[in-house]
């Protein structure tokens, strides 16, 4: 039957009866504890004494205290270096490769249980970290810094000059710089489509410019290719689309062109 061995730490080990007489290391403070030998049982057995009367259930008092406690008492054996329950007649744990008879773990062996050394801990740890890589994951597929802020300045484009025009029409002051007092004599079809030509002018450029700092950070070369090069940005572009991840950058500089040419192609001629 297994052995009781208790360190001075408070760790308790079962271990197996093959191991009486030699030593085993503690899988907490690591100190070698030596395993005693079974006392032999007395030449002349002992008077039998009458068993005490068990309480009300068939149980004595220690296993429904612990019954009380949500306790129950573990049988069999156990890995003193992981917790793991091991085989009758085990030598060695398959899990953290703890060897029960040398009484420390085999060198170069992977441990499944990581540094805590119980299978619940690590298993709440690994749970954790899926957790982190999920968030990381979640926040790099979100919209990037770069087009949220073209979208706010785009927005406050379009509010300033929507207000410029409603400004004229609620005070009647025209402004004195020529180019205003054009824009505030304007309909507003015309200032609307400037507006929003204007927003989407500025979330192409910054799309722009996030497609040069990609160019930038494959080498220098690449950057200046892009930045001095008009025609090479485009090839650019496409060819980098997949191997650099330019997809959705791209797709919004093309969209936000198009819009722009579109909404400044009807606004400008009528203001």
């Amino acid at each position: 039957m297994p052995l009781r061995v208790n360190c001075q730490c408070g760790v308790a080990l079962n271990v197996p009866d093959a191991m009486a007489g030699k030593q085993v290391k503690c899988p907490k403070c690591q100190k070698v504890i030596p395993v005693a030998a079974p006392k032999a049982a007395a030449a002349k057995p002992a008077a039998a004494k009458p068993a005490a009367p068990n309480p009300p259930g068939g149980q004595d008092a220690m296993a429904i205290l612990l019954d009380s406690a949500g306790l129950k008492k573990r049988e069999g054996i156990f890995c003193p270096g992981c917790d793991r329950p091991l085989p009758t007649g085990s030598a060695i744990c398959v899990g953290c490769g703890y060897n029960l008879q040398a009484g420390s773990k085999i060198e170069g062996f992977e441990v499944e249980t990581k540094e805590f050394g119980n299978k619940r801990l690590a298993e709440a740890a690994d749970m954790m970290a899926r957790e982190v890589e999920t968030e990381k994951r979640l926040l790099k597929a979100g919209m990037p810094w770069w087009m949220m802020l073209a979208i706010i300045l785009g927005v406050l484009f379009m509010m300033s000059a929507i207000l410029l025009k409603m400004d004229v029409n609620t005070s009647g002051k025209v402004s004195s710089v020529p180019i205003l007092a054009k824009f505030q004599s304007a309909s507003f079809g015309p200032v609307i489509a400037f507006s929003v030509g204007g927003a989407a002018c500025l979330v192409g450029l910054f799309a722009l410019f996030a497609i040069q700092a990609t160019a930038f950070k494959e080498s220098i070369q690449q950057g200046l290719l892009c930045t001095l090069t008009v025609v090479y940005v485009f090839y650019y572009m496409f060819s980098r689309m997949k191997s650099r991840k330019l997809g959705s950058t791209v797709a919004i500089f093309w969209i936000s062109a198009i819009l722009a040419g579109i909404c400044l192609g009807y606004s400008l001629p009528k203001i």
